[in-house]
């Protein structure tokens, strides 16, 4: 464990400080827009010293989509890694992804489990439906001191809505029933709510069921007739989410609540693609695969608010499992010969754990606001998997155990006349990981403390000013620790192998933050124009990758980093082994600079984010050349630059109708061996529409939407890309929305 200098200061300064602290009202009306820092400690994003995003309920609604990634890569440097297909990828913040980024659901984690570079689910494993929301919030860089392990790439705090939102706190009970068609894949997304608001409770019951046909993408035309992947214009799909939730809050007294919450997702895509790769679906039609998830989570929040200041007191208890199924089925025809590849492989995580935390006011000639939360969590995962022959049973990640325990301590405070705002803390984790197939390896323990500094300074009416340092840090998977296999490669008979790695270290990032931000109110031109950048810089210690090494075996019997041939390159000879377990590859790099800016005046809303960065990474093994690249070089995984434009003009009492852009600046920052496989991308825009008819009279629980996303319905290529070719962006998709309140 590492004890860094910046930790030390923040914690010295946190127990002998007192200062002035100002919290925002935290009530549902003004929600929307509060930036949570940690146990109820909040402020507006204007006063924030890190780059946030938070996007309303009715801006989660323009978007109609029923896929969280697709209403969150329209945020600065927030994108989404895997398939285009719906349901396939996952959230990507400053080109991080998998464990890296920390999600949230009413403030209960949602694990992405990952084995190095890749996710274990090769659909999303989220299960979330954006209708169920009101809030999301993205922040963008280290969050470890409110988190934990993870979150080296960000965090997304999703809340969901409450019998008073429905209601507008309204005391009664009404249902809320929405349907929506997406024509790019032929899918219907259903959502039924009924809710109850009286004195002593509020309680939501929430269905949903989203089911998608065929993707549609844009084929492209004026390729070559042998580029089989840019000549299809479908991809083959069939795949559905259902939702079930039942959330409820029991007012006991002034002083006592208890909120409960079940959440149940089945989520599942038959028929797709092998490993969801084009090209393997064009080579080998007759082999396909299926992935079944599914996600029960229970919750249980006390809250007691006693009639002094110091205490204000959350007891939460959770309780996930998530499953996993990967169905592989077909052959591939040799000539004469049929290879069958029917197997089988399938997964459990289960996860639980108690929070404690209490928020304290101080009050006097100087106030504050100090924060302390204790967590405790346990997680085991198992996995099987088998091919056409059941007696063939074996496992690659086999059975494991997690478990972690952490202290925080977070300060909120307000200086020189509320002009100086300073939010510090700092947190112990302890963690520890166990294999209980893989017994001849040992555990994997270590603890980490983390901290953060962040100054706000009001330099005048309308110009703050902003610095912060973050840490963070992210302890090994459990995949990543212990997994175990041995194949034939398809490459010159060589061997390829996964063997566990118990001396991993965790991932530990220093992240700094400079910016400024403007805003005025109430201006003759202008009932809100604010302006926010940001410059972050972060550095990433032990970053964990499996991309693949190359081996040969001495005389000694000791592994050597061997060339990939077929003949020695530069004296290196030719490589027998290749190995996929996750490594410590080295460091990664990356800077750049966040923009986001808001305008309002009469019926004009209109909103601009930008996002431009670099990553290079160190110590990375050269797929192509059998060696390790200790020079600095630019990293696969960097996302493209991009502009994001919206606008909203509300035409009347009824109608409101609303522009939105995405443009992606070319990609061409790789290292020479990608850009020759073609992996570097292109300039290009999508355009995308909106409209909304809301009742009035007699119709006002009436409201319709109607969208329209690529309109010109063009073939994009995403920044990472996956592969050289395949489509980034869906075609032309049609939306129409029909919602009713009763």
């Amino acid at each position: 464990m590492k004890y860094s200098t910046l930790s030390f200061c923040i914690f010295a300064a946190l127990y002998g400080a007192s200062a002035d602290a100002a919290a925002s009202d935290t009530s549902s009306t003004t929600i929307e827009k509060i930036e949570v820092l940690g146990h109820k400690l909040t402020t507006q994003n204007h006063d924030v010293a890190a780059s946030v995003s938070a996007l309303t309920k009715e801006q989660i609604a323009r978007q109609q989509a029923a896929d969280l990634n697709q209403i969150l890569k329209t945020l600065p440097n927030v994108e989404f890694s895997g398939s285009v297909t719906p349901l396939s990828g996952q959230p990507a913040i400053r080109g991080l992804y998998g464990e890296r980024v920390h999600i949230s659901v009413d403030n209960v984690k949602r694990k992405i489990d990952s084995d190095g570079s890749q996710n274990i689910a090769q659909i999303n494993s989220l299960g979330i439906n954006p209708d169920q929301l009101k809030q999301i919030q993205v922040l963008r860089g280290a969050d470890s001191l409110t988190v934990g392990s993870g979150a080296i790439g960000g965090s997304i705090r999703l809340v969901t809505k409450s019998a008073a939102d429905y209601l507008q706190d309204n005391q009664g009970l009404g249902a809320s029933v929405s349907v929506t068609h997406l024509s790019v894949a032929d899918a219907n997304d259903v959502n039924v709510s009924i809710f109850h608001l009286n004195d002593h409770s509020d309680t939501v019951l929430s269905f949903g069921q989203v089911k998608y046909s065929d993707i549609d993408v844009v084929a492209d035309e004026h390729t070559d007739e042998e580029d089989d992947i840019q000549r299809i214009s479908k991809i083959k799909n069939e795949s559905k989410r259902q939702n079930v939730a039942l959330k409820n809050t029991w007012y006991i007294n002034d002083h006592h609540s208890l909120t409960s919450k079940v959440d149940y997702s089945k989520t599942e895509s038959i028929d797709q693609p092998y490993a969801q790769r084009m090209d393997l679906a064009i080579a080998y039609p007759t082999l396909a695969e299926d992935y079944k998830n599914d996600y029960l989570e229970g919750m249980v929040n006390y809250t007691y608010q006693a009639d002094n200041d110091l205490i204000d007191l959350d007891v939460q208890a959770f309780f996930s499992r998530k499953t996993y199924d990967e169905i592989t089925k077909g052959f591939i025809e040799r000539g004469s010969n049929k290879i069958n590849y029917d197997s089988a492989k399938t997964g459990e995580s289960k996860r639980h754990g108690l929070r404690v935390a209490n928020l304290s006011t101080f009050t006097g000639k100087v106030k504050h606001k100090l924060a302390i939360e204790a967590q405790y969590e346990a997680e085991s995962f198992d996995q099987q998997q088998w091919d056409d022959n059941p007696a063939n049973l074996s496992t690659y990640y086999g059975d494991s155990d997690a478990s972690n325990w952490s202290i925080s301590i977070i300060d909120q405070s307000q200086w020189w006349q509320d002009k100086l705002l300073l939010t510090g803390g700092v947190r112990f984790d302890h963690y520890s990981r166990s294999s209980d197939h893989f017994t001849g390896y040992q555990d994997n323990d270590d603890s980490a403390l983390s901290g953060e500094l962040g100054v706000t300074i009001k330099a005048a009416e309308h110009l703050n000013l902003y610095a912060k340092t973050a840490q963070a840090f992210r302890a090994p998977s459990l995949q990543e620790l212990y997994k175990k296999d041995e194949w034939r490669c398809h490459i010159g008979g060589k061997i390829c192998f996964s063997e566990p790695q118990p001396d991993l270290q965790a991932e530990e990032s220093q992240n700094y933050e400079i910016g400024f931000g403007l805003n005025w109110q109430n201006l003759h031109y202008a009932e809100n124009l604010s302006i926010k950048v940001m410059y972050f810089d972060t550095e990433v210690d032990n970053y964990i990758d499996n991309v693949p090494f190359m081996y040969y075996i001495d005389a000694n019997g000791t592994k050597q980093l061997g060339s990939p041939g077929p003949e020695p390159s530069n004296g290196i000879p030719v490589a027998t082994h290749r190995d996929y377990s996750a490594k410590n590859i080295g460091k990664l790099f990356s800077h750049g600079v966040e923009i986001e800016a808001h305008y309002s005046f009469a019926a004009l809303d209109m909103y601009l984010g930008y996002a431009s960065m670099n990553m290079d990474v160190e110590g990375v093994p050269n797929f192509y050349l059998g060696t390790i690249d200790y020079q600095s070089q630019p990293y696969s995984e960097a996302p493209a630059d991009k502009l994001t434009w919206n606008s909203n003009y509300q035409l009347n009492e009824n109608i409101n109708v609303g522009l939105q852009l995405l443009h992606y600046r070319a990609q061409q920052r790789l290292d020479d061996a990608m850009l020759e496989r073609g992996f570097g991308t292109k300039t290009y825009t999508v355009y995308n529409l909106n409209a909304k008819y809301q009742g009035t009279g007699g119709l006002s629980n009436f409201s319709a939407r109607l969208g329209v996303d690529n309109l010109t319905d063009k073939r994009y290529l995403r920044a990472p890309a996956s592969e050289a070719n395949d489509p980034a962006e869906l075609g032309r998709n049609i939306k129409m929305t029909v919602r009713y309140q009763f």
